[in-house]
């Protein structure tokens, strides 16, 4: 993808010109509570990038918007008109010796019973996209000081990284576990990050053990917004192969590969 530009900062459209102490305002509209991202005192509150039409998400708290992945995700693993309850930040697994508590599940939705007590429960993860290029500091003050988005604020998606760097090692911690359970394994991400990734042989419903979430989030006449997500349903044992960083060669290509650099090695007798 080419170079985007800054989307939206604290949740507001940058091309819509709002008052400065409004663009100001560190509060984060989809998770109700001052924005963190980086500091809590001086927060880089970059929510997303855009050609203009379509935004690719680079923090995962946009998307909590309405809080539709839970009802999304609630609705696919147990079915209509259930009440659900989203828990984030739950640790998954111990370390015998210590006893202490790795690998946090970004968020678990459990059913509620008619007690409001959790009988079943489904894992949701959210991958947002790293943008490589200089530090966006310098345009986002600039965007907070005048309200207009500058040119050099352009940068480019970092989807590679974000998919095999980012994302496997979490599904690789994670996914096993509700696999060995039978549960279901949700994962959020944006519309322009599924799309850049290799592509996935799906699977009917009954048979995923990764269920991709795929939003687009779309420019409208009030700002960008979360649209109905693209459900897709796959095997773990793909998504490990699909997002492996290279592929194997041959035996053969190997050996090809040895003769062809024995030169450069060592010979010894054992």
């Amino acid at each position: 993808m080419s170079l985007l530009q800054i989307a939206e900062i604290f949740g507001h459209d940058t091309s819509i010109r709002i008052e400065e102490n409004v663009r100001r305002n560190t509060k984060c509209p989809f998770l109700e509570q001052p924005c963190t991202k980086q500091s809590k005192t001086s927060p880089l509150g970059i929510c997303s990038y855009s050609d203009g039409s379509v935004a690719t998400v680079v923090c995962p708290s946009r998307f909590r918007e309405a809080g539709r992945i839970f009802v999304d995700a609630g609705r696919a693993a147990f079915g209509p008109n259930r009440r659900v309850l989203a828990v984030p930040e739950v640790r998954l697994l111990e370390i015998p010796e210590s006893g202490r508590k790795i690998g946090k599940i970004d968020y678990v939705v459990a059913l509620l019973d008619e007690k409001n007590d959790p009988i079943d429960f489904a894992a949701v993860e959210v991958q947002a996209v790293y943008i490589s290029g200089k530090s966006t500091r310098g345009p986002f003050e600039h965007y907070l000081r005048t309200g207009e988005n500058d040119a050099n604020g352009r940068r480019r998606p970092d989807f590679r990284s974000s998919a095999q760097k980012r994302l496997m090692p979490q599904l690789s911690l994670k996914v096993p576990v509700f696999r060995r359970w039978g549960k279901r394994f949700f994962v959020a991400v944006d519309s322009t990050f599924f799309e850049a990734m290799p592509k996935l042989p799906t699977v009917p419903e009954g048979n995923a053990e990764v269920t991709w979430l795929i939003y687009p989030f779309e420019r409208g006449t009030k700002g960008y917004s979360m649209g109905e997500p693209n459900v897709r349903h796959t095997l773990w044992d793909d998504v490990l192969t699909s997002l492996r960083e290279g592929h194997p060669p041959t035996r053969e290509e190997l050996l090809a590969g040895l003769k062809r650099a024995k030169r450069a090695g060592v010979i010894f007798s054992t």
